[in-house]
């Protein structure tokens, strides 16, 4: 976690941590989106091959809102449909197929941590898991108003 001088960055889930998102299960998601440019690329921190290329990029920069005011921006964010899966590839797609999904009816379904206790969140219908958002990093923030779609 890095503390800014309005935001905290986080990178990994502590018990807390985990508790407090835990809290969020159950929303509904109401707005989605992927972001043509990734702090990664910006930072030039990437190691992943064609990762700067939008049409092989397995990383991406996340907007997500759920419907009771909070919202997530999700920094090398890896979304796969099933954890066994490869992550999804390409810009264009990932949006797509989140753009989908949040039409369909969408909502935080569970909170997970991996072994190296990196934030997974996933995303489903009536407790049938869709997607799961392997995070690298996130702030949290409050909404009032929902972006321009």
């Amino acid at each position: 976690m890095k503390r800014g001088a309005d935001f905290t960055f986080y990178t990994a889930v502590d018990d807390e941590l985990y508790d407090e998102l835990s809290e969020l299960v159950g929303q509904k998601v109401v707005y989605v989106a992927v972001w043509e440019d990734s702090l990664a690329d910006a930072l030039g921190s990437t190691n992943e091959p064609g990762a700067n290329g939008a049409d092989e990029a397995a990383q991406f920069d996340i907007d997500l809102y759920l419907a009771d005011g909070v919202f997530f921006e999700l920094y090398g964010t890896q979304c796969f449909s099933d954890p066994d899966a490869p992550p999804w590839r390409g810009l264009e797609k990932c949006n797509r197929q989140l753009v989908s999904l949040l039409k369909r009816g969408l909502w935080l379904e569970e909170v997970a941590v991996t072994e190296d206790d990196d934030l997974v969140l996933v995303l489903g219908q009536a407790g049938y898991p869709l997607v799961y958002l392997n995070v690298g990093g996130w702030l949290i923030e409050e909404w009032d108003e929902l972006p321009d779609a």
